[in-house]
């Protein structure tokens, strides 16, 4: 089951976000779904995750989201994330307007399967530094990232 559970992380990734084939995420994530990803507010069903996935990815020209490491517990993934793109649109995460920059965020996404497909995720991302590449935020101490 390992090996086909990392194979069915990988699709979502690839598959839905790095080439926007949303399809694929009918037989992946469950109907019911919930992503909770702090500050922002919840995602709920699989037709609201679509949509987060399409809104994100017509914010970054050339989006791209890299695996770097995927583990299992159980139920569970545990999957290191570093996502990139040059910020041309409004993204659903955050309010800034269209920046023009090339980003690079590290994250980590935390899925809990059942039956073959996502029910839930708990995400982790670096906001602090997208929002310091996006020149909004200044970073309060010298070489603190």
């Amino acid at each position: 089951m390992s090996e086909q559970l990392k194979s069915m992380v990988r699709k979502i990734f690839e598959e839905a976000y790095n080439k926007g084939n949303l399809a694929v995420l009918d037989e992946l994530i469950a109907p019911n779904y919930l992503r909770h990803q702090p500050p922002m507010k919840k995602v709920e069903g699989l037709e609201a995750y679509k949509k987060f996935v399409a809104d994100i990815r017509s914010a970054y020209t050339n989006f791209n989201i890299r695996l770097e490491e995927i583990l299992m517990d159980g139920n569970k993934t545990v999957v290191r994330i570093t996502l990139t793109g040059k910020h041309t649109g409004k993204t659903p995460t955050l309010m800034a307007p269209p920046t023009g920059k090339e980003i690079s965020m590290v994250g980590c996404v935390v899925s809990t399967w059942e039956s073959g497909k996502v029910v839930e995720e708990r995400v982790y991302n670096d906001y602090m530094g997208l929002t310091h590449q996006f020149g909004i935020v200044p970073l309060a101490v010298d070489g603190f990232v």
